[in-house]
């Protein structure tokens, strides 16, 4: 099984969530999954203008490393996130 864990937390490494994040995945390693964590806030990504193009061509325009975390994202069998009733800013 693989566990990805996804901060969005600017506060790096005081981040309280950031700390939460980790120890859910160091939870996870024990039982033998294997995790990663993602932290969005480090990632180099363009916001969406809503152009369409995903929904014709299946991948994004934009520039940056959100095709690879959408790539972890659907290989992952389970995430964890910093937020949970949004979908932040940074993806």
């Amino acid at each position: 099984m693989k566990i990805l864990g996804i901060n969005a937390i600017q506060k790096g490494s005081k981040s309280g969530i950031l700390k939460l994040v980790k120890a859910v995945l160091k939870g996870a390693k024990s039982k033998g999954a294997k995790v990663e964590l993602v932290d969005l806030c480090i990632l180099h990504r363009e916001s969406c203008s809503a152009c369409g193009v995903c929904d014709t061509k299946g991948t994004c325009m934009k520039e940056g490393d959100f095709q690879v975390l959408s790539g972890k994202i659907l290989a992952a069998h389970g995430e964890f996130r910093s937020h949970w009733r949004t979908i932040v800013e940074q993806i």
